[in-house]
Order: structure tokens, then sequence, then C-alpha cells
């Protein structure tokens, strides 16, 4: 008896060894998917203790070196480039130099504000006041302002910041989240019937990979009696600064009874309202994964993606994108995008636009009590117009990444792609 108990708190102390296997010298391999990749991000699965040091990952062939983040029980990062079909090693490399994060984020002192720094540079602000300030009703949190290559702002600043030459639909904060008929409330527009989203709990880190912001907020009415719970995570990625991705991920649940997302319009899971000069009115251009172009041609339109450039005096062509994920429901989606400036991925107004055609649909969801409803979506901040930003290259990365698993799993770890 007592040799087969020595024998079972063997086997667990050499399982436990082998879960905390160091990761340094640890290999992996990456299968690119059937198109030609470049700077995506990629994750596998990570139990194991974070090193002290700095993790970085090294391409054996040419020594290049890609940043790390560990968390979440994964680990990720960025390959720099990866040709169709191919297989590359990867080696894991530990440091002891100490050296600030590539992505930094940084709490404004006195405020509810978080500052997103990528390699150095301010890149965006995340602002989460529960009260008016600065021309924000304190009504919904946003990213303001959003810089491309350059620092040039890709975002309307009106009415956080200063004017530029509209000062319509002022609930169109730069980058949001909102919706216009949650169980019959108005939770898009500011006015004083009009819903709150409070800022419950706000978390942040930094990292190599990438750094991110997490928020707990619950959707109101109008006498702030709770509708519905969110959970919202950011993920900045330390990429170059003409190609600049964030990850969104949105996850809606119930409180006490089912919540109906009523068909309107008037809403975005994730919405832009870009700067006054890129506006397609103006000199800007939409254009969406089916080739279309205009309001005309993508507003209430199914795809994959949206893309809004234009030319800014003195900088060039700048633009932003937003992509919806394979899993999404009802992908893909339709898109509430104007010439005025605004771009927003809408699944749920099918009645207005479908509207005039052959077959007009309803685009009514409840999400029942005790259920979760979750959206992805990747924002591609680029330079360029669509073309010249490889649009529809980076959402191909998004929609199939390459897959990647340790070459040599430690014991207990999973070796499936997680990417």
């Amino acid at each position: 008896m007592r040799s087969l108990v020595m024998l079972l708190v063997l086997s667990l102390f050499s399982s436990v060894l082998a879960s905390a296997q160091p990761l340094d010298g640890r290999t992996m391999v990456l299968k690119a998917a059937d198109h030609a990749s470049r700077n995506v991000p990629v994750s596998l699965p990570y139990d194991g203790p974070v090193p002290e040091g700095v993790a970085v990952v090294v391409e054996p062939k040419t020594g290049k070196e890609f940043s790390v983040t560990i968390g979440e029980g994964l680990f990720t990062f960025i390959p720099e480039s990866v040709m169709p079909g191919a297989e590359n090693m990867y080696t894991v490399k530990v440091t002891g130099e100490p050296r600030a994060p590539h992505v930094r984020i940084e709490k404004q002192e006195d405020k509810d504000a978080l500052d997103v720094f990528i390699y150095g540079k301010l890149f965006t602000t995340y602002h989460y006041a529960n009260e008016p300030t600065n021309g924000d009703a304190g009504r919904k949190p946003y990213l303001w302002p959003v810089y491309a290559e350059g620092g040039v702002a890709v975002t309307r600043a009106w009415p956080m910041g200063e004017a530029e030459k509209s000062d319509d639909h002022p609930h169109q904060k730069s980058l949001w989240t909102a919706y216009g008929d949650v169980n019959g409330v108005d939770l898009w527009a500011e006015g004083d019937n009009a819903g709150h989203q409070h800022s419950d709990e706000v978390t942040w880190g930094s990292g190599d990979a990438y750094g991110w912001i997490r928020a707990r907020n619950t959707w109101q009415d109008a006498e702030r009696t709770p509708i519905m719970s969110e959970e919202r995570e950011y993920r900045f990625y330390a990429m170059p600064e003409d190609a600049r991705l964030i990850d969104v991920r949105v996850v809606f649940a119930p409180i006490d009874k089912d919540v109906k997302f009523g068909d309107t319009k008037e809403g975005g899971v994730v919405a832009v309202r870009v700067r006054d000069e890129m506006r397609a009115d103006a000199a800007g251009a939409i254009a969406n994964a089916e080739g279309l172009k205009g309001e005309k041609g993508c507003w209430g339109r199914p795809s994959p993606w949206c893309d809004y450039s234009g030319a800014v005096e003195g900088a060039g062509v700048r633009g932003i994108a937003v992509f919806d994920h394979p899993e999404n429901l009802r992908h893909p989606s339709r898109w509430h995008v104007r010439d005025y400036g605004l771009m927003a991925a809408n699944c749920f107004g099918l009645s207005y636009f479908t509207k005039g055609e052959k077959e007009r649909l309803n685009g009514d969801f409840t999400l029942t009590k005790g259920h979760r409803l979750t959206f992805n979506y990747r924002i591609l901040v680029h330079s360029g117009d669509v073309e010249g930003g490889k649009v529809a290259e980076r959402y191909a990365d998004y929609a199939q990444a390459p897959e990647v698993v340790w070459a040599e799993p430690a014991a207990g770890e999973p070796s499936s792609d997680q990417s």
C-alpha cells in the first residue's frame, strides 16, 4: 500500500514539474492558411508560469524576434510574415532585461480615462466617466481620439473636443458601442428619455504583443433601472503605425428578464464616426467586401467588412475598417453607413435594410435569461485607401489566421490551435 501511495505521489510530482516546464527554449510550429499573412496575432494555450524576464519568439532561419503577451491561459505573439501553406518553426527566448512594454495602458490622473500607447506613441484613449464632462453626456464609454500613422486622427473630435465643420448627431462619439432599442429603451441617442451605459468596473494591462482594457457595464433605462449587463474587451496590438489593430469583444447578458433587441437601424455593436475631412460627401470613400461603394452601394448591405477612408490635408489618405467575425450572429453583418461619416455594424435593423426588397425581413432578436450573446470584431486603422491599406487581405487574416501549436506541449497542456 505504501508503495502505491509513493508511486501516486511521484506521478503527481512529475506531472507538476512537466506543467511547470520553463518557456525558455520551447518550440512551436505555425502552419499558414491558404493565403499570405503579415503581422497577424496568433495564440496557443499556455497555463504554465509567467517568466520573470521578457519573453520573445525567435524565427530560427532569420533570427528575427517577435513580441509576446501571456494571459488568460494563452500565449500570443505576432509573426511578421507567413507564406501560403508554409510551416514555420519558432523558439521562445526569455531574457532578463527589463524594459517598458510595447503596448502601455496608463490611467489619466483624476480622470476616468485610460491612455493607450503603442511603441511610445498615443494611439487612443478610453473614456468611461458616468457623469457629464467636456461635451460628453456621460451616457456611454468610447474611444477618442483614434490616431493613424503620423498622429492623424481618423475619428471626429466633436462634441468631446473642438468642432471641425459638423455638429450633428452629438451621440456619435468617435468609436463606441450602442443600440437604439433594448426592451424599448433607446441606448443609441442621448436625449432626456435615452438610457445609460453605466461603467461598473474597468481593468487594464500592458504587454508586448498587446495591451488590454476590460469593462463591466450595466445598460440602464432613463430612470437608471438595469436592463442587461455587458462585458467589453479591447485588445490593442503592437502593430506598425500604418496598420494598427484593435480586437473588440462585446458580451451581452440579461439581468432579471429576457432582453429584446428591437429592429431598428439606429445602432452599432461597433460604431465609428470619421473625421469630417474623410466623409464620403466630402473627399472620402466607403467600400465593402463585395466591391460596392458609397452609401448608396453599402448602406444596409450584408458584408464581412466595411471601410471608410479619405484624404487628410497635409498627411495623405487614412482609413478605418471594421471586420465582422464569421461566428457573429447573422454574419455577414449589415451596415448602417452614411456619407456624412457614420459606419456601424448592425445585424438587427433588417426591416430598414431590406425595405423595398422582394422579401422584407424582421431583425428582432430576443436574448433569453441565462444566456449570453457574444460579438467579436477587429478594427483596422490604416494608411491609404481600401486597396492601399490591403483591407481585404487583412480581413482574410482575421477570418482564417495561421494555426499554431506547441511542438512538444507540457503535460496537461492541449496542443490544439487556439488562434
